[in-house]
């Protein structure tokens, strides 16, 4: 049984894949395929009693109509004549039947459809919310972008496409069924006349299923591009350098195109041969069936109407195939993508954090993406509740990668974390991380309103609105609210390019003061503002010790002057540690680095 099993995830993988999120509905979209086509091929059936009629034939009978000859001897023996009447009345019901099937079938194939992109991007979503921070740093970001808008669509249509190849196939094995009820060496012709048209089409299977696994490539270049483009065009554009990264894109683009091309070339060429391909298969059954086994008329004709349609069922079962393949490489990209988020996800605890209390704790802690490239060497500190605390250091240094650690964004490689008295690692990490304020360099401010940004999306509720209020006033922003025409309601633009940079940190401070932390981290949260913004940022700061505990990695040493414990770092080790004067008195590094701010 486990072959079995193994064979077929071999083999029909993307059947697996596609399973895994639709379940049943992947097998109510079959069997409305076999509904349809039964239905279809019992209609065309009762076209053969009328070819009877009209060759002169008597209707009672049925000896014309092969196998099927049982079911007018069933009506024969419950006293029901074959009248035309009655034919065409049986020819109707079946294609008004089929024909609400076939509704129903398109109405529940939309509805599954949607759910299975809906489901894709889903899993995605919450795959990389549970993504590791170290493995993210040393991602493509490009391939991640690439990954949830178009190869998720891709896969989407390749999801179509293989479910329209795997009805296209039922439904020609339906009518072929009838075929072989109705006259065996016919339906012997036809499946011969397939095999053969489908040792045409696998050559270009093949360069499909090469080009498309190039085009997921290209695209994810394209968008890793693309990124660096939007991130740095300030940079790129001061410098002169726009129109040569302009020039790499150019071919980015144009491979993309040529790789495209070549898909639609392949997939014009399977729909190109189509038709020219069924009227020669076509021509050649009747050939042999009159001339090598004498066929009757009315036979030959129901048997080629059943043939038609199965043969066409066959092509488009060739064709949906060529366009799964043209979209395959987004589906085996897609495929690795959460695998690779998943061999990834962060190891989380189950103590659920409510406040912090006490003290965080590191002894022993060394780190390194690589366990042979520490960044960090031997950490041994304490942090206490409403302490402030300063990291400073040459870039470098590993100030950032110790305050990661820190906030649970990056594990210990050795030693241990611990957070009140609790390993870090058996904390649920959401629930500690939402007690911490993370203010960076780069403020972030999404393209949204003043209030949206501050309150993340909250509701406007009394509560929530007084909140905020208290926010923007510790954060020193309420009186530039104040001036605006919508206030709060002010859109702030891409990255809030409406803002000068200190207003932009006002809100990215007030963001965090509107949560209910007890840490409160800034990453070098002054550095990129004048002297002016930073005192007034750094007063408003001041005010806020003894309320949080405040962890601040700084290279403009001035605003650390009033913390409790400065940090002196050095190639990833601790290498003095006091207040601001006592670290003056102990390091010559640390004096020196005053003296050259001229503090």
């Amino acid at each position: 049984m486990n072959l079995l099993k193994d064979l077929f995830k071999k083999h029909f993988s993307s059947f697996v894949y596609f399973y895994k999120y639709l379940g049943y509905k992947l097998f109510v979209v079959l069997a409305l395929g076999i509904v349809i086509g039964t239905l279809d091929a019992f209609g065309l059936t009762m076209f053969l009693p009328l070819l009877e009629l009209a060759d002169g034939s008597d209707l009672a009978d049925g000896e014309n109509m092969g196998g099927l000859k049982v079911l007018v001897d069933k009506l024969n023996a419950l006293g029901i004549d074959l009248t035309l009447i009655l034919v065409l009345g049986v020819l109707m019901t079946f294609f008004i039947l089929k024909g609400l099937a076939t509704y129903f079938s398109e109405v529940y194939k939309v509805n599954v459809s949607q759910f299975f992109i809906s489901s894709l991007r889903l899993k995605l979503t919450d795959l990389f919310t549970r993504y590791s921070f170290k493995s993210f740093v040393i991602s493509d970001m490009g391939r991640i972008q690439n990954a949830f808008t178009t190869e998720v669509w891709r896969v989407f249509s390749s999801y179509n496409a293989y479910s329209k190849g795997i009805q296209a196939i039922i439904m020609t094995l339906v009518y072929m069924a009838f075929v072989f009820i109705i006259d065996w060496k016919f339906a012997f012709l036809v499946c011969v006349g397939g095999v053969l048209t489908n040792l045409v089409y696998s050559s270009i299977y093949k360069k499909t299923k090469v080009e498309s696994v190039n085009l997921s490539q290209h695209n994810s270049n394209y968008h890793k591009g693309i990124i660096q483009f939007v991130s740095n065009f300030k940079y790129l554009k001061a410098t002169g350098f726009l129109n040569n990264y302009s020039e790499k894109l150019t071919k980015d683009i144009q491979t993309i195109e040529t790789t495209n091309k070549k898909i639609g070339l392949l997939n014009a060429i399977v729909v190109g041969m189509r038709e020219p391909i069924l009227v020669i298969v076509v021509c050649l059954v009747i050939v042999v069936q009159v001339y090598a086994f004498d066929g009757k008329l009315a036979t030959i004709l129901m048997s080629l109407l059943l043939f038609y349609r199965a043969l066409t069922q066959l092509l488009n079962f060739q064709s949906s195939y060529n366009d799964f393949l043209a979209n395959s490489g987004s589906l085996d990209n897609i495929v690795s993508f959460e695998d690779e988020l998943k061999l990834s996800g962060e190891k989380d605890g189950n103590t659920n954090f409510t406040q912090f209390q006490n003290k965080i704790s590191l002894k022993n802690v060394d780190f390194g993406y690589e366990p042979d490239d520490l960044i960090l060497k031997n950490i041994d500190l304490t942090i206490s509740k409403h302490q402030s605390i300063a990291f400073v250091g040459e870039s470098g240094s590993g100030k950032t990668t110790l305050v990661n650690l820190i906030s649970g964004l990056l594990p210990a490689t050795n030693g241990s974390i611990r957070v009140d008295e609790k390993d870090i690692e058996q904390l649920e990490m959401q629930s500690y991380q939402r007690r911490i304020g993370y203010i960076a360099q780069e403020p972030v401010v999404f393209n949204d309103s003043i209030f949206n940004n501050v309150t993340f999306w909250a509701d406007p509720s009394l509560e929530n609105i007084q909140r905020f209020e208290k926010a923007i006033q510790q954060a020193s922003i309420s009186e530039f609210i104040e001036t605006l025409p919508r206030k709060e309601q002010t859109m702030l633009g891409n990255n809030g390019i409406n803002l000068s940079g200190g207003q932009k940190q006002r809100i990215s401070i007030a963001r965090e003061l509107y949560k209910d932390i007890d840490i409160l981290i800034l990453d070098e949260a002054t550095s990129a503002l004048d002297s002016e913004t930073e005192k007034e940022i750094q007063y408003n700061i001041d005010k806020l010790k003894g309320e949080y505990t405040i962890i601040i990695i700084a290279h403009r040493l001035s605003t650390i002057r009033n913390v409790d414990e400065v940090f002196l770092m050095d190639k990833g080790n601790i290498i003095g540690r006091g207040n601001f004067m006592e670290l003056i008195g102990q390091s010559e590094r640390f004096k020196r680095m005053v003296e050259l701010q001229e503090i």
